[in-house]
Formats: C-alpha cells, structure tokens, sequence
C-alpha cells in the first residue's frame, strides 16, 4: 500500500494521510488493540508510525465505521442532518453514530460496535460469545444463508448473487431480501428509538442493491418504531458507497493534522 501510494505522490508530498482499518487503535500511539483478527500480523503495532516513516509525513488512524459515518456526514447522504446513524453492510456490519454533527464515540475514542448489537438472544453467536448480533444476521453472508436454506439451491454465492435474483422476481431470493431487511430495520429501530434519529444511512456493497433493499427496510420500520419518532426518521442510501470511509480517513486526517 505505501508503494503504491508514494507512486501516486510521485510530483508532490502529502501534508498527511489517513487510514481507516477495522477495531481499534491506541490515539497516542496508533497501536492496534482491538480488530486485528484477519491480520494478525498488526496486532500490537503502530500502523500509523510504519506509514508515517516510508511516506514522510504524519499518519493518523481510526476505525473504519467511524471514517465512513465522518465522509458521509460532511460530503454525502448525512449532510443536512444533525442526529442520524449509518450502518456499512458488507462482509460484516460497521458504521457510526452521529449526534449534534459529531460522531460519537466512547472513551479514548473507542467506536460504536453497532455490527454487536443483540437482536435475538436465541440466536447463533459471534466470535466473541454474543448472540443473535446485527452482523450475523444481516450481513452480506445472510443473504445467502437465508436463500439457500429455504430453497436448497447453490446457484446463489453471493449478496449480489441473490440481489440480482431477486431483482428478476425470483421469490426465494425476494423472500430471503425481505428477511435481512427486517433485521435491518430492527436495529434502525432500536436506534431510532433511543436516539431519536433524523435519518438511517446504508451504506457498504450491499447498498448497491439500492431500491430493492431500501423499500423493504422502509416497509418494515414501523413495526419496531415508536410512532411519533418514526413519523419523523428517514432512510437512505449512503451517497459514496464503499468509497465513503477512503473520504473519511482523508478528513480524519486533515481534522487531527490541523488540531495538532
């Protein structure tokens, strides 16, 4: 990545750059506490300083959800709005939540696991013991679970596999679209309710779907609404679609390059 970078920087120096990874990292030192899982090599090292040293200049990091919910609030879907919430659908779910035009975030900035939430306590676990979470039910994998074990079929390998057979009326697949997205607008609801949004976000591979996908979520977000909140809560489409976290690292970076 850093070759490939400093090709593209060939007739110019970065005043900074910015990187988006899954989990964790220390503010103070970029260190990976949390999130290594699929590179383990990372764990306990600074990315930020290996990045910083070849490239030559600063390096920052955060999570990826919360770059992405900082790209789509100052240059997509989020723009207008000042409390609303954005989930990424793709191999897992990430996101971030936005209140008063700030991302919220824990202590030492520690990001909302909104992939973690508990939908149904009966339901498969996760990695970490969890059961029925967001990401094992809406993921891009439980598009295809869901299609092939009521149809028994193997011609779907993919999210985009059963979205496009469910665009050509292929009832198991709208069926099995219509099921993800009721778990889709559980956690909206859910949200909606304790935050009271003013629009849900969905971004990811997943959000290429579009139309077939949004109206689904829309039509079953009532059911887990209070009334008077949903009245008022929109849903979208990201505007940037997996671009939107590369945005969002980029002003991460400039944000954290101009405070220091």
């Amino acid at each position: 990545m850093c070759a490939a970078a400093a090709r593209l920087l060939s007739d110019r120096k970065p005043e900074a750059v910015g990187i988006a990874t899954p989990g964790y990292a220390d503010p103070s030192t970029g260190t990976l506490i949390d999130g290594a899982n699929n590179v383990p090599a990372l764990r306990r090292h600074s990315l930020p300083a290996f990045v910083a040293q070849r490239l030559g200049a600063p390096a920052f990091i955060d999570n990826d959800g919360t770059c992405a919910t900082l790209g789509e609030m100052r240059f997509g879907a989020g723009r207008p709005f000042d409390r609303f919430v954005l989930i990424t659908i793709g191999t897992g779910i990430g996101g971030g939540v936005i209140v008063g035009r700030r991302v919220v975030t824990g202590t030492g900035g520690m990001p909302a696991v909104i992939g973690a939430l508990c939908l149904d306590s009966d339901g498969p676990t996760n990695y970490s013991g969890i059961p029925g979470t967001f990401e094992r039910l809406a993921s891009a994998a439980a598009f295809v679970g869901w299609y092939k074990s009521r149809s028994g079929r193997r011609d779907a390998s993919s999210a985009e596999d059963v979205l496009r057979l469910a665009a050509c009326r292929d009832a198991i697949a709208e069926a099995a679209v219509d099921g993800v997205a009721q778990t889709i607008a559980q956690a909206f609801g859910v949200m909606t309710n304790l935050l009271n949004l003013e629009v849900c976000i969905i971004g990811g591979g997943v959000s290429a779907a579009g139309e077939i996908l949004l109206g689904a979520v829309r039509h079953h977000l009532a059911r887990f609404t209070w009334p008077s909140l949903h009245r008022n809560v929109r849903v979208l489409l990201a505007y940037h679609g997996n671009d939107v976290g590369l945005i969002g690292a980029a002003v991460m970076a400039a944000e954290r390059l101009r405070a220091r």
